[in-house]
């Protein structure tokens, strides 16, 4: 299996794992705070390594539009996109805004690939990346069944359509950071990238819930255990998940590391059924075999 897909699908894990931990406290947290605090832990983790990144002379290579493009792409991305799919949980549910967003981020990535980076779509990789959102569609649509999602299930289009809209910009947000990323981190190493990212995104992040009026960083309003849930979703989710995806897009493309990332709901089901009581329905295994299959086909 091409290793790019291998860190995409690492990837997919992580951000399942993160967005459980963002998701348990985005009714108690306003979504500007949790990207910032979450940013800001997954951005020390990555301060850390840049002595040693120094001393290799890893930042070398990287001229002054390398490092505004890197940043460019982490603000679009980590700061505008990641900060509205935050709010998105709280509006339409994890199940639901992963779903969503993940397929139409998979869809436009793959659009702006062709267009703006020339990535070439075979046959096998269009296959594999319709049983990919099947699968996911299926896990993620029909594998729960949890009171709440229920209860989400029976609203009607009025009530669903502001999160819906959320999670549609945020796809396109993140389609764009993604086809710009690769292009600026061609020929890169993936910490050093994430280095020169994930600190400016935060910084940026932090800034903006100190000075926003009532956010819950300002009013000091975030419990211990919220701080702890955004504490393990920056260093893993953030830090970890990041240098994982840059990895991707380097290795695999856009197009092919979009779609790896896509089986996130595949985790999030069951860790939804482990830590937020949610029931799992037969569902999840056929989508968890189809989407499989379509990992094998654009592998």
């Amino acid at each position: 299996m091409n290793p790019g897909v291998l860190a995409g699908i690492g990837s997919a894990a992580i951000w399942a794992v993160a967005s459980t931990m963002m998701a348990s406290s985005s009714s108690r947290v306003d979504a500007l705070s949790i990207s910032a605090v979450r940013g800001a832990w997954g951005a020390l983790l990555l301060l850390a390594t840049v002595p040693f990144l120094l001393a290799s002379g890893e930042f070398s290579g990287m001229d002054a539009g390398i490092v505004a493009a890197l940043i460019g792409s982490a603000i679009v991305g980590f700061v505008f996109g990641d900060t509205l799919y935050i709010a998105s949980l709280a509006a339409l549910g994890l199940a639901r805004a992963f779903t969503v967003s993940l397929g139409l981020f998979v869809l436009l990535t793959y659009i702006l690939a062709v267009l703006v980076l020339d990535e070439e779509v075979t046959a096998s990789a269009a296959a594999g990346s319709g049983l990919i959102l099947v699968g996911v569609y299926l896990v993620a649509l029909l594998g729960r069944r949890g009171a709440a999602d229920e209860e989400r299930a029976v609203r009607g289009w009025r009530q669903l359509a502001p999160g819906l809209g959320l999670v549609a910009i945020t796809a396109l947000l993140w389609a764009v950071a993604t086809v710009w990323l690769t292009d600026a981190a061609e020929g890169q190493g993936a910490i050093a990238v994430g280095a020169v990212r994930l600190p400016a995104a935060a910084g940026v992040l932090m800034i903006a819930a100190s000075v926003a009026p009532r956010t819950s960083l300002r009013r000091r309003a975030i419990s211990r255990w919220d701080h702890g849930a955004l504490l393990f979703a920056g260093l893993i989710g953030t830090g970890l998940g990041s240098l994982l995806f840059i990895y991707a897009v380097q290795e695999a493309g856009a197009g092919r590391a979009a779609v790896a990332t896509a089986v996130s709901p595949l985790f999030a089901v069951p860790l939804g059924a482990i830590f937020l009581g949610e029931r799992m329905s037969p569902w999840v295994l056929v989508g968890a075999v189809v989407a499989a299959a379509g990992i094998i086909l654009i592998s």
